[in-house]
């Protein structure tokens, strides 16, 4: 098992993490509309915003879910449906179920989605889901190979339905999604995805044999693939992924889904291929292997070519990385070695992409910026490696178990690979590679693989980042030929039963009378390309150094051979007979040999038919051939076909140096055109230096835009909510700024001042008072000056009065940015006044007093005099504060009768005053409220005549 594909507890929950740019507010607000309450998984959302601004994400998403929203800053554990979202200007990472707040690295350029997408994935594993929604440039895509590597699941959103297509572009052209869905399908795919997926297996290791051998076979018809020999885990893992996707039960339905949709058949090729690769992975272990690099080259001759292999090389960015590594190798020693870089994969798109050396933007998180700038050309898709660099590798399909090795090496970097193999393909692989590399060649391994049982080839340099020499010492466990080129059929019946293994003699017996008896054989299709080696070809055939494009065995054969062997070829392939060449001549280092060829078109089985079978047979040492006795005419006859021979070779010369000719003037003009390429490029270089920064600005508008509209809404919410307390309360209110022009008023305002719409922004000194208040904006002008409010009745021309009052207006940063007005209206509370006026002179001039007192017996109010005692003295105080205590006891006890009571108290009595005893009509009744408690007393008390 990888670390890329550890497995988390079965009880983890998935987290999703949600990366999104410019536009991914709106596709943001489509998406949580749509999840589920309880959808038993976490979400984490990563956007792009600029450090030290204010988000108000958090508080736009609560709205759309009710899942609970936090805001990341700090430390934070993860739960179940829960959404997170990450600080502006840090990057997110999550460790043990638990979210980190860091700070981007100042010499990185801010990518926070590839970032938290790496963490996920290694935190995680299956259980990390990533989605991809609208914004510019390609952040998130590094992010999504990663979450794939592990086994993870990567959605983008669908083109159409972005506001900006770069991000989710940029991710589905890896081929690695796994769904392309508008934002609001998104979530009930990932929670139908998220119940298969975490189920009961459905492949367990002892269920589905019969299906996988099935699936295997499939793969193999379309693709040209065998997976028999990988790790059955691995398979049955990424297997049951594309299940789950396909939403397909069970085994037997997704092989029957399978034969279906060949192109599903595709995708699960595709699947069994994902390896994380990214440009300096571990990059101690680079910096190890440019140690090991430099003792190399300081010892090699500058006339010799340095030559690499890096088989599974996936998009490339494994053997750039070396090629980077060497030129820097190269420069440091001002060595002249030429460099030949093989790179090679089983995945032709792979291939593709890695031909194009042309990367998104986002690798630039994991380049430093010197080599960025060296070895990289910026452009508006993204960086492209420069040409010194391309130029030195040469991309090809191959297979590294099947297809014959590439030779001479000095080193031969195959890292992350075998960790997908079983141990007994890793058993034969590992003395492939010793009989490739040359003696002290480099074997560069992944950190989780070792060597096995091949230990006895290898010398140990860094045993922590795997870097091995060659030993000197003769291939051991290498099959003869490439062996591991031979069917799978044949190469299981080739394996040697180890002790206590029944020995399969009669496999055996037919294997010792194939390698004896059989001569060195080829299998080409007519172009001549090779399906098939059987035997030792290593006399005939070899690898020329330049560009592969292709195992071809014209190009591959020995000088001596090709003219005849391509004209063998031809014969064969148009007449359909067997077509043969004698004695030809052969050079080699141990003399000239003759060799025999024979062409034979096959035509059995079916598969086979149309391929050619070239055998090389009857290998002779030239000294040891015997003169063969002829007569005169076949001499002659000899030296007439050596004439014509020579002609050929004469014109195929001339034809060769015409040829080289053409190249030469087009590489002239090829230099010309790249001369002007680099021109331009330069220009657009500047170009995009300007876009990118418009770009980013253009990031943040749109961010800030999104927020300042969710601003305005609520802020027309409170306006709104504002206008209609105002209109309620029913009082007029003027708002004037500091030079007291009018910003805004109520509806009731219109009723005291001569106000329209049209005279927002007039000084309120130009308006004609309907008021009788000379003094209005004098007064306003002193609040403004001395920041005491000031209050004023004042007359309308209609006869109604209203209490003016001005105040100063605070904002919430207690600053005065003008006044506000409010005229209530107090004519009913003024006439209420002049009629109690009226009355207390009526009262005061007659023997009668009324008065009000609370529960304590204390006056409230008072009209009239009271025993000579005016209002005035009396509020707040009790008859014993206020009379002399004979007066105040009688009081007292007329007062406690009707408290006590239930009916008012109605006489006349005789009470102690001054001058003499005096007669008094006394009224008095208790006020209780509606559950019986006394609130107070009121009374009538009028002094009769002696």
């Amino acid at each position: 098992m990888t670390d890329a594909e550890k497995q988390v507890p079965p009880s983890s929950f998935p987290v999703v993490g949600v990366g999104a740019s410019a536009g991914g507010l709106e596709a943001l607000d489509r998406f949580f509309a749509s999840v589920p309450p309880d959808p038993g998984m976490a979400f984490v959302v990563v956007t792009h915003t600029s450090p030290g601004r204010t988000t108000l994400l958090p508080e736009l998403l609560a709205a759309q879910t009710t899942m609970p929203v936090h805001h990341v800053e700090r430390a934070t554990p993860v739960e179940r449906d829960h959404v997170y979202v990450a600080p502006a200007g840090h990057v997110l990472d999550i460790r043990d179920n638990t979210l980190l707040v860091g700070a981007p690295a100042p010499e990185r350029p801010p990518l926070p989605i590839d970032h938290f997408f790496r963490s996920l994935a290694a935190d995680r594993g299956p259980h990390a889901f990533g989605v991809v929604l609208s914004g510019t440039g390609t952040d998130g895509t590094l992010g999504i190979r990663e979450i794939k590597g592990a086994g993870g699941l990567a959605v983008a959103q669908e083109e159409s339905s972005a506001m900006y297509t770069g991000m989710p572009h940029s991710a589905a052209a890896t081929a690695l999604v796994d769904y392309i869905l508008p934002p609001s399908k998104i979530p009930d795919q990932l929670v139908a995805y998220a119940r298969a997926a975490f189920g009961e297996a459905q492949l367990d290791e002892g269920a589905g044999r019969d299906e996988m051998a099935r699936i295997f076979t499939l793969l193999r018809r379309q693709t040209g693939h065998d997976f028999s020999a990988y790790k059955p885990s691995t398979l049955r893992r990424r297997i049951e992924r594309r299940m789950n996707v396909a939403q397909v039960a069970t085994p037997a339905d997704y092989v029957a889904h399978l034969e279906r949709h060949p192109e599903e058949i595709e995708a699960l090729f595709r699947e069994l291929l994902i390896g994380v690769t990214s440009f300096f992975r571990d990059p101690d272990a680079f910096d190890a292997l440019a140690m090991a690099l430099d003792a190399m080259v300081a010892a090699k001759p500058q006339d010799q070519t340095l030559r690499i292999w890096v088989p599974g090389c996936s998009t490339g960015e494994e053997a750039y990385s070396i090629g980077i590594v060497v030129c820097e190798v190269l420069e440091r020693r001002q060595a002249l070695h030429r460099v030949q870089i093989f790179a090679t994969d089983l995945d032709p798109n792979a291939i593709e992409v890695a031909r194009q050396g042309l990367y998104p933007e986002s690798i630039a998180g994991s380049i430093s910026p010197a080599r960025l700038q060296r070895y990289f050309t910026a452009g508006p898709d993204g960086y492209r490696i420069r040409k010194d660099v391309r130029e030195m590798i040469v991309f090809a399909p191959h297979n590294a178990t099947s297809d014959p090795p590439f030779t001479r090496l000095d080193l031969l970097s195959c890292r992350n690979v075998l960790i997908y193999l079983n141990a007994d393909l890793q058993s034969r692989l590992l003395p492939l590679f010793h009989y490739a590399l040359n003696p002290g060649g480099i074997l560069f391994l992944g950190p989780s693989e070792s060597l096995g049982s091949s230990t006895s080839l290898f010398d140990t340099v860094d045993k922590k980042w795997k870097l091995f020499l060659r030993r000197a010492t003769p291939t051991t466990g290498l099959e003869a030929g490439f062996a591991a080129a031979r069917p799978p059929e044949l190469r299981r019946a080739t394996r040697v039963s180890g002790p206590g293994r029944g020995v399969r003699l009669t496999t055996e017996v037919e294997r010792l009378l194939l390698e004896q008896l059989v001569p060195p054989n080829v299998l080409v299709r007519a172009t001549g390309e090779i399906v098939h080696i059987h035997g030792r070809t290593g006399q005939f055939l070899e690898l020329q150094p330049g560009a592969l494009t292709s195992l071809n065995v014209l190009e591959m054969a020995r000088g001596g051979l090709r003219l005849d062997l391509a004209g063998a070829l031809r014969d064969a392939a148009h007449t359909g007979n067997d077509a043969v060449c004698l004695d030809v001549p052969v050079p080699s280092n141990a003399g000239t040999l003759h060799v025999d060829i024979r062409v034979r078109p096959v035509s059995e089985p079916e598969p086979f038919r149309g391929l050619l079978l070239v055998v090389f047979e009857s290998v002779r040492k030239a000294n040891e051939l015997v003169q063969p006795v002829g007569s005169m005419a076949a001499s002659e006859r000899l030296e007439e076909l050596q004439r014509e021979l020579q002609h050929v070779k004469g014109s195929h010369q001339a034809v060769i140096e015409e040829l080289e000719a053409a190249n030469e003037e087009l590489k002239s003009t090829n230099e010309e055109l790249q001369s002007s390429n680099e021109e331009l490029q330069s220009s657009n270089e500047e170009l995009e230096t300007s876009k990118e920064e418009m770009q980013s600005l253009n990031e943040e508008l749109q961010t800030v835009n999104a927020e300042m509209r969710e601003n305005l809404d609520a802020l027309s919410r409170s306006n709104d909510d504002m206008r209609n307390l105002l209109n309620s309360t029913d009082i007029a209110t003027v708002f004037l700024d500091d030079e007291l022009r009018i910003k805004r008023f109520t509806d009731q305002a219109r009723s005291v001042l001569p106000l329209i719409p049209t005279d927002v922004g007039r000084p309120i000194g130009d308006l004609v008072s309907r008021l009788d208040y000379a003094s209005f904006v004098d007064d306003a002008r002193a609040v403004l000056h001395t920041l005491a409010f000031r209050e004023k009745e004042v007359r309308g021309e209609d006869g109604r009065w209203y209490l003016t009052r001005i105040l100063p207006y605070r904002t919430t940063g207690n600053v005065i940015e003008g006044l506000v007005i409010t005229f209530v209206d107090v004519t009913r509370i003024k006439g209420l006044q002049e009629r109690a006026g009226v009355l207390d002179i009526v009262l005061r001039r007659t023997p009668t007093a009324a008065f009000g007192q609370d529960a304590d017996l204390r006056y409230e109010w008072l009209y009239g005099l009271l025993f000579g005692v005016a209002a005035e003295r009396a509020l707040t105080r009790t008859d014993a504060e206020l009379f002399p205590p004979v007066l105040a006891t009688s009081l007292d006890a007329l007062k406690q009768r009707a408290v006590t009571g239930t009916s008012p108290v109605r006489e006349t009595i005789t009470l102690p005053v001054e001058g003499g005893p005096r007669q008094f009509a006394v009224y008095v009744e208790a006020n209780r409220n509606a559950a019986g408690v006394l609130q107070g007393l009121t009374g009538v008390m009028t002094e009769l005549p002696r």
